[in-house]
């Protein structure tokens, strides 16, 4: 794989409806010119809406392996490292992944600081006990503007697979049976890898497809959602994103369908 391809989610760890306005859509991903300033703000964030300073998505979560429905666990080693396992979903105690949550950074941070033509706004993406602790932590980030909205997947410890799966990506405007594609060359497994395996190099062929719109009943409520089936081929199978968006919430819902036969839905519980 290239060198710095998943630099996002290992430079650290911390043991941390409907748009309707009319623009031509760019065919690729599209990133915002940068905003200079002199207060240490990211320079990508002045033109969000959903990834702002002031909020924290939280998400229940499941895994569905085989027959069963899962979470998991983190255990500290006594050198500092972590390993982790899985739990039945119901099974809860403070070492327990109870749920995820994304919060916006609002002064530049340490990736910029370490590359400074980064150009994405900088997102923790926090692993929560039941009582909001956070277990992990990894610093990753978000494309969000007026034409796309584009997030890196969690992909730290039973995450881990979701770097195979189509990640969330929406174009504006969203319309029903809009089509649009994006690729990521990953490239040889690397060793640290360890969810799936495959030969050669691997290549995330992407077509995404908008599927319509959908009310979900979630914990903050009714909310209307466009719906976007997401699929990914490559040379060793394919994988499945369907994300349910909210102009005013962001990805309130994700269901992958992985590469390992695995499922894992994310649902917004609460905004803090």
């Amino acid at each position: 794989m290239a060198p710095n391809l998943f630099y996002l989610s290992f430079l650290c760890c911390f043991t941390i409806a409907f748009n309707v306005s009319v623009f031509a859509q760019k065919p690729d991903l599209y990133i915002e010119p940068k905003l200079s300033n002199n207060k240490g703000i990211n320079p990508f964030n002045y033109d969000n809406k959903i990834f702002v300073e002031s909020k924290t998505y939280i998400y229940d979560y499941f895994i569905v392996k085989g027959h069963d429905t899962l979470k998991y666990a983190i255990t500290s080693q006594p050198e500092g490292a972590k390993s982790w396992h899985y739990v039945p979903a119901m099974q809860k105690d403070s070492s327990t992944i109870e749920y995820l949550g994304i919060k916006t950074l609002g002064k530049i941070g340490p990736i910029m600081m370490d590359k400074p033509n980064y150009n994405q706004t900088e997102v923790f993406l926090y692993h929560y006990n039941f009582d909001f602790k956070p277990l992990e932590t990894e610093l990753t980030g978000v494309i969000e503007n007026k034409e796309n909205i584009w997030l890196h997947p969690f992909r730290f410890h039973a995450l881990e697979i979701l770097q195979l799966s189509p990640f969330p990506y929406i174009k504006l405007p969203l319309k029903s049976g809009q089509i649009y594609d994006w690729n990521l060359e990953i490239g040889e497994k690397w060793p640290e890898f360890k969810a799936f395996n495959w030969t050669g190099k691997l290549t995330l062929h992407c077509k995404y497809v908008v599927q319509g719109k959908e009310a979900l009943s979630l914990p903050i409520g009714t909310v209307q959602t466009i719906k976007v089936k997401g699929i990914a081929n490559t040379t060793s199978g394919h994988s499945i994103l369907v994300s349910y968006f909210s102009e005013q919430f962001g990805f309130v819902k994700l269901v992958y369908h992985n590469l390992d036969g695995s499922s894992i839905t994310m649902t917004l519980k609460q905004i803090k």
